[in-house]
């Protein structure tokens, strides 16, 4: 139970459904509605930085708005580190 609903809709917005949801969120492959933050993984924060980056370079080129196209765009916290077996969270 890695992060916490309550983490997940106030922090993280991942049913905001905008540019605002945290663009470091993943979800586990294995567990239906199990979400872990990246962001203090290196690799795996590199390259998010690196395709939002060029995500938002290719809309200024067609001069558009990135935060319209309700892609994850945001930098919602400081990180946390993946545990698969503990609940993570502002709450917990």
């Amino acid at each position: 139970m890695p992060l916490s609903k309550k983490h997940l809709d106030d922090v993280c917005l991942l049913h905001s459904g905008d540019s605002g949801t945290c663009r470091y969120l993943r979800d586990d492959d294995r567990k239906h509605n199990t979400w872990y933050c990246v962001k203090l993984r290196p690799k795996e924060k590199r390259k998010i930085d690196c395709k939002v980056g060029e995500f938002v370079k290719d809309c200024k080129n067609k001069k558009t708005d990135p935060r319209a196209a309700n892609v994850p765009l945001g930098d919602n916290c400081s990180g946390l580190p993946v545990l698969k077996h503990a609940q993570q969270g502002y709450d917990c």
